[in-house]
């Protein structure tokens, strides 16, 4: 079976992670599937893909935008070059359109959960947006049941639409001396307890929010650090903001590859995010290594923390809300080593590379069997 992934990500975001995650488990599952992949010119993941010895092809006009038009053309050379059994985009209706119009078969992947206006339900948008989600795909994944909604909103028939939760592998456990090793060079010792958020640095990923809490616990428990790891254009803003309320309880890492490294340092991990959070990755890799963590209750992470369960879910933007919820799990060994312990029990029923691959390997052998609409590659 022959899979070729359209990607408009020109960084490494959940997407890419996504298709980075399937390549791993039909390598090592021996699943049968091959793999290529159309990216934008000059995309951080062509090393990414390079390392596993992925065939990878630059489109050129292919960019974070889903549609462009001067895409398809080239897209469509690729298609009719390739004749891959299926055509699998990820947020790229420019790549849909392509595979449609060369008679191939399409899957798309919703990876993000957005606030649909009442503009976009409304003619004649809402006949457009029907008529492409009924004729340019036929099936779509659905990362989360928040993410399905957003597709029935606008306009993905039901029956087409398919759940399949996003999966990592468990992040390596390290030892404890190495663990001490890192927390020293952040400046942190074996006692703090550290509060971690992993996510791009963006307003909807809610880190004003954490600053909020950070300012009201910073005076309450000085044991207590906040890590920020990532990058992105919030950045200026947020260290201006450490600054100028002498958060001296927040570190930023900048852009960190090997993520496991900050997770063996996190005893809590937040996710405040208020706008396209669908299921985070980094939420689900932490939780293979029992981290609790307090997420917004935004999109689809009420699917992956459940309320008192493997953390605490809280109001979004609310930074008092957040406090709480830090100190309450801080101050409660007997609350953390239970949310620790469901934590890696749900990671392992849910969210392994396994349950995702071997979901989506079924939804392509269904997809394959469904009568051919056009002779391909005509």
């Amino acid at each position: 079976m022959k899979i070729l992934h359209i990607l408009t990500d020109t960084n490494i975001g959940g997407a890419g992670i996504c298709v980075l995650s399937l390549i791993d488990w039909a390598q090592s599952a021996n699943a049968g599937i091959k793999i290529h992949v159309v990216l934008p010119e000059g995309s951080d993941l062509m090393p990414e893909m390079g390392r596993r010895r992925i065939k990878v092809f630059e489109a050129p006009f292919l960019s974070e935008e889903s549609f462009d038009r001067r895409a398809v053309v080239p897209l469509i050379k690729i298609v009719r070059r390739e004749k891959p059994d299926i055509v699998h985009t990820h947020a790229a209706l420019s790549g849909r359109l392509a595979g449609r119009i060369c008679g191939a078969k399409v899957v798309a992947t919703r990876h993000s959960v957005f606030d649909i206006g009442r503009k976009q339900t409304r003619f004649p948008f809402n006949v457009a947006s029907k008529a492409a989600n009924s004729l340019l795909a036929d099936a779509f994944i659905a990362v989360s049941p928040a993410a399905a909604e957003n597709l029935k909103l606008l306009g993905a028939p039901q029956q087409k639409i398919r759940v399949i939760f996003n999966g990592v592998a468990p992040s390596p456990f390290l030892a404890q001396e190495d663990r001490d090793y890192l927390r020293r060079s952040y400046g942190f010792n074996r006692e703090d307890f550290i509060v971690s958020i992993m996510a791009r640095l963006v307003d909807v990923k809610g880190h004003d929010t954490i600053l909020d809490a950070a300012r009201m616990i910073k005076n309450l428990d000085s044991s207590i650090r906040f890590l920020i790891a990532g990058e992105g254009p919030a950045r200026r803003h947020l260290e201006e903001r450490v600054e100028g309320e002498g958060l001296s309880n927040v570190t930023f890492t900048g852009f960190v590859k090997e993520i496991y490294l900050i997770e063996n340092i996190t005893d809590l991990q937040i996710n405040a995010s208020y706008g396209t959070e669908a299921t985070s990755m980094a939420l689900l890799s932490g939780m293979s290594l029992g981290i609790p963590a307090i997420a917004s209750d935004y999109g689809g992470n009420p699917y992956v923390i459940e309320d008192g369960a493997n953390g605490i879910i809280f109001q979004m933007k609310n930074g008092p809300a957040l406090t709480k919820a830090i100190l309450d799990i801080k101050s409660n060994p007997d609350l953390y080593s239970m949310m620790s312990a469901k934590a890696m029990e749900i990671y392992s029923k849910r969210f392994t590379l396994d349950a995702m691959g071997s979901s989506t390997l079924e939804l392509y052998r269904e997809v394959l069997q469904k009568p051919e609409r056009a002779k391909k590659y005509s």
